[in-house]
């Protein structure tokens, strides 16, 4: 083979690896005005006032990383104590594992959404096994709970050019955050993850917990359910509603529907919830 033969296949298989690279600046500041994701929400909501007259602000509560078994029971009685909805990122290979926690959180009229099947850097992942991470994803997250996907957010908040066309054609809106506890970290207490959620939360801004442990340091998702109830208390304090990304209403079903109910994946009916910058080590 002649020198300028290698070099043009060395230079296309460069440029190959950077375009399946090239979403992975969703993540970072630079990259966000080409690769535009969800990171806050509309705002303000309507409803009783409860700050200056003003209605409630709004901001998105979201989890990453379930179900497990042991830990979704106890998020899912707090958040009901708090009268609270909110979105799950669900792992596929973790609803395999604990199928009826997953479909508790939809019978608890909570919102669900992909977090992939494998909890795997997407950069790590060619584009053919990208694209059968997020297909078995959905076949079981669907499968398992009937629930409708409406968004999704790659593992460490890292998409790669498979992901990011297989999200929009699947009719996921790709998902990051706004405000985070950093909650995985083996240093985190309930008080710094409160203290990073809460600084400089603005409105509409969308959070990113984890109620798991699966990927984080052992414990995590207890130092986390210890900063539930204060971060919800301060966030009410200070004129903001948390909520799912999609907006679920009081009785549990998606704004907007007809009738309260969406379609599941077999052409039926149920009720219930619809369907970063890097993190490190976690999400």
């Amino acid at each position: 083979m002649n020198v300028s033969r290698v070099r043009a296949a060395t230079a296309a298989a460069a440029a190959l690896a950077v375009g399946h690279a090239l979403p992975a600046l969703a993540a970072v500041p630079g990259g966000r005005s080409l690769f535009r994701t969800t990171r806050r929400l509309n705002g303000r909501v309507g409803g009783d006032s409860r700050v200056d007259g003003r209605p409630p602000g709004r901001v998105g509560l979201t989890f990453d990383d379930g179900p497990e078994t042991g830990a979704v029971d106890s998020f899912l009685e707090a958040l009901e104590e708090l009268d609270v909805k909110a979105t799950f990122f669900v792992v596929g290979e973790q609803v395999r594992r604990s199928p009826d926690a997953a479909r508790r959180i939809v019978e608890a009229g909570h919102e669900i959404a992909c977090h992939g099947y494998r909890h795997l850097n997407h950069l790590r992942l060619t584009p053919p096994a990208t694209i059968r991470d997020l297909r078995d994803a959905r076949d079981t997250i669907t499968g398992e709970t009937g629930a409708e996907i409406r968004h999704f957010r790659p593992p460490y908040g890292v998409f790669n050019a498979a992901s990011w066309v297989t999200a929009a054609r699947f009719g996921w809106e790709r998902v990051l955050w706004a405000r985070w506890g950093r909650d995985w970290e083996q240093a985190a207490t309930p008080e710094l993850i409160r203290h990073r959620v809460m600084s400089g939360v603005r409105d509409g801004d969308i959070i990113l917990l984890h109620d798991a442990e699966a990927y984080s340091s052992s414990g995590s998702w207890r130092r986390t359910l210890g900063a539930l109830e204060p971060i919800v208390s301060e966030l009410r304090g200070r004129g903001f509603e948390p909520g799912p990304v999609g907006l679920v209403s009081p009785n549990g079903h998606p704004l907007g529907t007809t009738n309260g109910t969406v379609p599941s994946a077999n052409g039926g009916r149920l009720a219930g919830g619809g369907g970063h910058e890097a993190k490190g080590t976690a999400s």
